[in-house]
Parts: structure tokens; sequence; C-alpha cells
């Protein structure tokens, strides 16, 4: 029967990364070699991701872009939050089929792979709680977001009417307008006609006076 594999059975070559990762951890220097490409405007979308059971607080687990190997994402979690990454693995996910109607009218289409990948830290790191404050926000949020969507799509008079949701923050206040009778309207109407009518008439015989008295 063999012996278990120690620190003594490690082969040299080994033993030396490990050293030199841990002085460099010690001097607080990579414990890894950087990349020599350097993106100073990282578009991937990585997102961390509440640990499952087998997980232990020591690690966490990512949604990373298809794209993204164990050296991307140790590079980007070390350059854009100082986090050590060791012990990376992956994780592909396979795209789930899903159909927009039931057989046979539609043919089925398959998702999008997800790719997870999973690293041991140095320090751990437990997820908070939620807060009942925060739960009774979202609540609220709900209500309130169903209540402006009702507003939006009452039919008849009603959807012209101001949502009082969210307060009445969203939907402005309704310009005043001023309330003008309809005979009074068309009074001012004919005194504006009429002046302006007068005044071309007036403008007409000061043309006329200049001529007869050339």
């Amino acid at each position: 029967m063999s012996a278990p594999r120690g620190l003594a059975t490690v082969s040299p070559l080994s033993r030396k990364w490990y050293d030199l990762s841990q002085k460099a951890i010690e001097q607080g220097k990579p414990h890894f070699r950087l990349g020599q490409k350097k993106i100073y405007f990282p578009s991937a979308r990585v997102i961390l991701l509440r640990p499952n059971a087998k997980h232990t607080p020591y690690q966490a687990k990512f949604v990373v872009p298809k794209s993204f190997n164990k050296l991307d994402l140790r590079d980007y979690l070390y350059h854009i939050y100082g986090l050590r990454a060791f012990n990376i693995t992956t994780q592909l996910l396979h795209g789930k089929f899903t159909r927009s109607l039931p057989m046979p009218f539609r043919a089925r289409r398959r998702s999008p792979q997800i790719k997870k990948m999973t690293i041991d830290m140095q320090d751990p790191f437990v997820w908070p709680e939620p807060q009942n404050s925060y739960l009774q926000d979202e609540l609220d949020l709900s209500e309130e977001s169903k209540q402006y969507f009702q507003d939006r799509t009452s039919p008849g008079a009603d959807k012209n009417k101001r949502s009082l949701a969210f307060g009445g923050i969203i939907d402005p206040e309704p310009a005043a307008e001023n309330f003008v009778p309809k005979k009074l309207s068309r009074q001012m109407k004919n005194k504006k006609q009429k002046a302006l009518e007068q005044e071309k008439r007036q403008s007409q015989e000061e043309l006329i006076r200049q001529y007869i008295s050339l």
C-alpha cells in the first residue's frame, strides 16, 4: 500500500512554485505571473453568486463570459478588487430547450450556455442576511409598480388621469389652462380681426396720401 502524498513527496518544482507564491503574498505582490495585455475599460460581466450548501466560506462562485478562462478571472479579481483567487474550477452548464408555443406549432430552441467558476480565497466571506426593512421596501416597490401599470393601462377617460403611484412623482402636474367661454372667445376673435383690418386700411390710406402729395 502506497504512502499518502504529502509535502515530502511533492516534486521540487511544485515546491518551488509554492514557496514563490507564499513569498509574494507575504510581500503584497501578485502570487502569479501577470498578463501582458492591458485592458483599461473591461466590458466583461462577472456576477457573484450566493454559495451552495457544499461551499465553504472560503469559496466563491461567479458567472463569467464564455470567453473567460481561469487566468482571465484571476487577473480580473486581483486588479479590480484586490482578491487573490486560488484553485479555480470551471463549470459549463448546457443550455435548456425552450418552446414559445406547445408542440407541434413551434420548434424548440436552446438558450445560451452559462459558464461558472469557483475560486478558493484566503479570507472567509459570509453573505449577509436580508434585513426586514429591505424586504418591506421590495414589497412596496412591487405594489407601487403594479399600481402605476394599472393607471397607465386604464381604459376610457381614466387613461388621461395623473397616476398617484410612488407619491405622484412620476407623472408631472398638469399645466393650468385658462377657461374662456365660447361667446367671449368669439367676441375677442372678432375684435382682433377688426383691429387687423383697420390697421391694414390705415396703412393703405397712408400710402395713397403719400402718392397724392407727390
